[in-house]
């Protein structure tokens, strides 16, 4: 009987188990995926100071990679005075530091791949950087990708949104048996 009292203990704590698992998605085993995340998890929220710095760092840097006919320095500048008419001292220091290393990080990290600047990346920057040299510093963050989450089971491959036509099915079972 102990054994036995064992063995059912376990079972539910197995059935348990893969159940908290589903208990977050609201999916259910049935349906195997739920709506998208609104936001990815950890993603960014542009009304955050310290992104802008980040944003203009990463342009500058990205544009000098690609041969962009403009003066870093003096982007940075302007961007620099634009902050210190935006925000406290401190916070001044902080954007400063931000874009320094944004910049240093991001220059780094692109310039050792040669076939970084493909055409539509070069788009993607001339249109951030030409915003920046007219003095538009508002971060214009790509929207995070959204995430889907799914059953117990994983994601289905596809979903229709079509019904499921029975006399169809059984057509074209038919007609691939005769074949």
């Amino acid at each position: 009987m102990d054994r036995f009292a064992r063995g059912v203990a376990f079972g539910l704590l197995l059935v348990a188990a893969g159940l908290a698992g589903c208990g977050g998605s609201g999916a259910g085993l049935l349906t195997g995926a739920t709506a998208a995340a609104p936001d990815a998890p950890g993603a960014p929220k542009t009304e955050d100071p310290l992104i802008r710095p980040f944003a203009v760092a990463w342009t500058s840097a990205r544009a000098q990679r690609c041969g962009f006919n403009f003066d870093p320095g003096k982007l940075r500048a302007s961007y620099l005075a634009f902050e210190a008419r935006q925000s406290p001292p401190d916070q001044l220091a902080k954007a400063e530091k931000t874009y320094d290393s944004t910049y240093k990080a991001i220059r780094a990290n692109v310039g050792s791949d040669p076939e970084y600047c493909t055409d539509s990346k070069s788009t993607e920057i001339k249109k951030d950087l030409t915003r920046h040299l007219a003095g538009d510093f508002k971060p214009d963050l790509p929207a995070p990708k959204k995430q889907e989450t799914c059953g117990f089971f994983g994601c289905a491959e596809t979903s229709s949104s079509k019904e499921f036509d029975t006399k169809k099915f059984w057509e074209d079972q038919a007609s691939r048996s005769s074949r």
